[in-house]
């Protein structure tokens, strides 16, 4: 009987902390970003491993209930592409 082993390929990214007001940000590469399709304003869940004293960051895939994940899609483009627009608006 032949297995067939199929290897995941693993990248590792290096990143600095940074301070913004009172909290701590980290950058997400945009390759990564890409291949996750993410957007500005989408959700990532961090899991805390006490054992391992480490961190696992994914992307959270909860949406509303009734939520086309493509229309979403639709509205993040559309904030991001006039989010000048939309603050000034705002503040009138």
């Amino acid at each position: 009987m032949e297995m067939s082993v199929e290897m995941m390929e693993e990248k590792r990214y290096r990143r600095r902390v940074s301070q913004v007001g009172n909290s701590l940000s980290v950058n997400i590469p945009k390759d990564l970003a890409n291949k996750l399709k993410m957007n500005k304003g989408d959700e990532i869940e961090i899991i805390y491993d006490e054992k391992k004293e480490g961190l696992t960051i994914t992307k959270a895939n909860r949406l509303p209930e009734g939520i086309r994940p493509e229309v979403l899609g639709a509205m993040n483009r559309a904030i991001t592409k006039y989010d000048k627009a939309l603050r000034n608006l705002k503040d009138r």
